[in-house]
């Protein structure tokens, strides 16, 4: 099993929903375990750059629609850190 170390804490809303992000490094990837204060199940997400720019994949895959929507969140609140 590879190391697994967390990183950093952060918080982003979307429409009203507070999601705490944790992020953490395994086998030097970035994911980021999103916790919502809505009941629904967490969800694990992580970024791949593509030909076609930067997509994002939840972990295991079957919530990709939430992973764009969140992922792109994520990623506005690292550039504006």
């Amino acid at each position: 099993m590879g190391n697994l170390f967390e990183n950093n804490k952060f918080e982003i809303q979307v429409g009203g929903l507070k999601i705490a992000v944790i992020e953490h490094t395994v086998k030097e990837q970035q994911v980021y375990h999103l916790v919502f204060d809505d009941n629904r199940a967490p969800l694990v997400i992580t970024s791949a750059k593509t030909w076609n720019g930067e997509v994002w994949t939840s972990i295991p895959q079957g919530r990709q629609t939430e992973a764009e929507l969140f992922g792109k969140e994520i990623s506005k609140h690292l550039k504006n850190k």
